[in-house]
């Protein structure tokens, strides 16, 4: 299908996008508001540290710390109509009203990370007690570990948890009436260890899946989505482009992609029509789906004839 093209690299392949305000506070995730903050703090010390006399230091970091708290009750505030939202959903699919209350007053990406972490650790111990992962959807299975640099990085993980774990007792041994730092320096390990083993769980029962009707991609617990194939605009392998120089090329703002990968760099983008409703996940929260989403493949050339080909058996 010519709608199924690669995109060319041109600023008008897409219309332009909405103006945001980088202000605005409801498009800055939490990390990149407490990066900013504890900047803002650091640089005000530091320059304080240099300009003021030493009296005048505590309530110079005293005024810092006031704007780094007004700047997270500022983004606290602005997120709660999303959080009433989300909170809205619930009610009508039946949830009770200490876990509509949480989503009203705890941000999404907090609430996010707590879900992912227990699931991460809910399949590390199913792993070890051999329990069986559900089943994915029936249909053609798309490669993304083959070449992929994660089982690389899990062995990586596992070689160095036995020097790793040596070295943390040497240096215990030398704490003296230290036994719960004992504890809890080895019950920290032994929790990465099963971490580790319950995300490469995930990444390896998951994959991605192209069904008669769906693409249906997953990425472990990290992220998943379900794009109607009818609702595929164009696929486009990146190459050796990098998502950040693609969004610059096309006009596109961040906030109008995602990215659906375990660890490596996507190497392919896949952009709905306009005004596609649906959502995706990303961190166990649950979003708008983007027009754009980055997806990493070992065989990204493959996806579109894929795809092209999945719509015509679906036409007969």
């Amino acid at each position: 299908m010519s709608d199924l093209s690669p995109v060319p690299p041109a600023p008008h392949a897409f219309a332009e996008p909405p103006a945001r305000s980088p202000l605005d506070l409801r498009h800055w995730p939490w990390s990149t508001t407490l990066l900013r903050g504890a900047i803002v703090v650091l640089l005000v010390r530091w320059l304080a540290a240099r300009a003021l006399p030493a009296p005048s230091l505590p309530v110079v970091a005293a005024w810092a710390w006031g704007a780094f708290s007004l700047l997270l009750a500022a983004r606290w505030l602005a997120r709660l109509p999303d959080g009433a939202a989300r909170a809205k959903r619930a009610r009508e699919a039946g949830r009770a009203w200490p876990s509509r209350l949480a989503l009203v007053l705890v941000p999404a990406e907090w609430l996010g990370l707590l879900r992912w972490i227990g699931l991460t650790a809910a399949a590390g111990l199913a792993a070890f007690a051999r329990r069986p992962m559900p089943a994915r959807p029936e249909g053609r299975r798309l490669e993304d570990r083959r070449k992929g640099f994660y089982d690389a990085f899990f062995a990586m993980n596992v070689v160095s948890f036995g020097p790793e774990v040596l070295v943390s007792s040497l240096i215990l041994s030398s704490v003296a009436n230290g036994p719960g730092l004992h504890v809890a320096v080895h019950g920290l390990e032994l929790a990465l260890i099963v971490g580790l083993v319950g995300d490469r769980r995930l990444v390896h029962a998951g994959g991605h899946v192209l069904t008669p009707t769906h693409l249906d991609l997953r990425a472990g617990a990290r992220a998943s989505a379900r794009i109607p194939l009818a609702a595929i605009a164009a696929i486009e392998p990146l190459g050796k482009t990098r998502p950040e120089a693609w969004r610059r090329a096309h006009g596109v703002h961040r906030a109008d992609t995602g990215t659906v990968s375990a660890m490596d760099r996507p190497n392919v983008v896949i952009t709905m029509h306009a005004g596609t409703a649906g959502t995706w996940s990303r961190w166990q929260v649950e979003r708008p789906l983007p027009r754009h989403l980055f997806v990493y493949l070992d065989d990204p050339a493959a996806l579109g004839p894929a795809v092209d080909e999945a719509l015509a058996s679906a036409a007969r």
